[in-house]
């Protein structure tokens, strides 16, 4: 991005230098300042502010005869600031987009992704493991008695106890794995490349890890959980979430704090 913002930034100098005054160029310069500041930052985009400072001055102005001799650096200097005010802006506009694409992403209260994050994340996960025919678990957690713990103990330590649950999640998992909160006390974890028996070790896990966070905060809250593994990969995110739904309500029905598990697509 930089070399063509620099071959773009020498075209416009040079095309600056053969018309002279006669033609303005200004606001071509603002191109390869703004592409670099988008794409590379606010340090990237204040070394082309003074680059395209410099080119203009020496093709348009350096040289020329002046009034006053002091004219042409009082020029680049104006110039100069606008470029400047214009890399803090755009700078800026990056980071606030950024921010607000994140938190669109987030779920407030437990600070892990939403269901439109899940959505985009398992979309990529289809067409991965379709190419390479892996195998992918999703599992699905539900909060037993979770409306208990809102009716008697209040909506922040309800919160509390979500927090402490997506964010024992999110550490419990890989970096391939994905974690979000799909509902007021439901939790998805799409495990990629993980096949039937990996399912069974990680359920253990989270269901051992889970039930020492609840003693540590003294909730009563236990974990119904349905694991879904596709052995062929995932043929839609839909189907994945109804089939491991399924089996979460499965486990819920049969007492709580159990898990029930499926495979789906394997060959006999």
């Amino acid at each position: 991005m930089v070399g063509v913002a620099l071959a773009f930034l020498v075209t416009v100098g040079l095309a600056d230098y053969l018309t002279g005054r006669d033609v303005n160029l200004s606001v071509f310069y603002v191109a390869p300042i703004a592409l670099t500041t988008w794409f590379g930052g606010r340090r990237a985009g204040v070394f082309f502010a003074l680059l395209s400072t410099l080119t203009w001055f020496l093709a348009d102005d350096m040289g020329r005869p002046h009034v006053q001799p002091l004219v042409p650096y009082w020029n680049a200097l104006v110039r100069l600031g606008f470029y400047a005010v214009m890399v803090v802006i755009l700078a800026k506009l990056k980071v606030t987009l950024e921010h607000e694409r994140n938190l669109s992403r987030e779920d407030p209260t437990t600070g892990i992704a939403n269901p439109r994050a899940f959505f985009e994340w398992a979309s990529r996960e289809v067409e991965r493991s379709r190419r390479f025919k892996r195998p992918v678990t999703l599992l699905y957690l539900d909060c037993d008695d979770f409306k208990t713990v809102n009716d008697r103990q209040g909506h922040a330590v309800g919160d509390e106890v979500l927090r402490e649950v997506g964010q024992a999640l999110q550490g419990a998992v890989r970096e391939l794995d994905f974690v979000a909160r799909v509902g007021g006390d439901e939790f998805v974890v799409l495990l990629a490349e993980t096949d039937a028996a990996g399912a069974r070790v990680a359920v253990r896990r989270l269901q051992d890890l889970l039930s020492g966070e609840m003693a540590r905060l003294s909730r009563s809250v236990t974990f119904s959980i349905g694991a879904a593994t596709f052995v062929t990969g995932l043929g839609s995110v839909e189907e994945a979430l109804r089939e491991a739904d399924s089996l979460m309500y499965s486990a819920k029905t049969s007492g709580k704090s159990a898990a029930r598990f499926a495979v789906f697509g394997a060959t006999s």
